[in-house]
């Protein structure tokens, strides 16, 4: 499904159950977030109430792609799993991915070109937010995608 819409919004603050993990290549990315989220959910999902709200936060550094892995979470902190705070962010500019991961990348490259032609540019670490990620073939899947943006000037 192509993309129909850009929206520039604020994003909120999260508290996450989350494990941090590096990659340095694209091709580790889809691996080490699934298996990310398992972890937590193999630790955490065993409390009634607690996972919601799947996110995935992506940040570059010199050991490579930065990704926290969790979900919204109010509980204690528990072995295994780290609490991760996400900044309030005043401006973002999102929009939706439907369908699998796998073509995720295009609908990223649109909105950075969407990004670009705002006179925008990245403002922090990008942010997935899984609407609805529940079947295995993930055709029903929707993303939304979250870009912390700041004026190009």
């Amino acid at each position: 499904m192509p993309i129909t819409e850009f929206l520039q919004k604020p994003l909120p603050a999260l508290r996450l159950a989350a494990r941090t993990v590096t990659v340095r290549d694209w091709s580790e990315v889809g691996e080490a977030v699934g298996a990310a989220f398992d972890h937590i959910a193999g630790i955490i999902g065993d409390t009634p109430g607690t996972l919601h709200a799947p996110v995935a936060s992506y940040s570059w550094t010199a050991d490579g792609l930065r990704i926290v892995v969790g979900y919204v979470y109010e509980g204690e902190a528990r072995g295994g799993v780290e609490i991760a705070e996400l900044p309030e962010e005043s401006h973002a500019l999102c929009t939706a991915h439907y369908g699998p991961v796998s073509g995720i990348a295009e609908s990223w490259q649109a909105l950075h070109a969407e990004l670009e032609a705002r006179g925008l540019r990245p403002g922090g670490p990008s942010r997935e937010l899984y609407l609805r990620a529940e079947s295995e073939d993930q055709h029903d899947w929707v993303t939304e995608l979250q870009q912390p943006v700041i004026p190009a000037d």
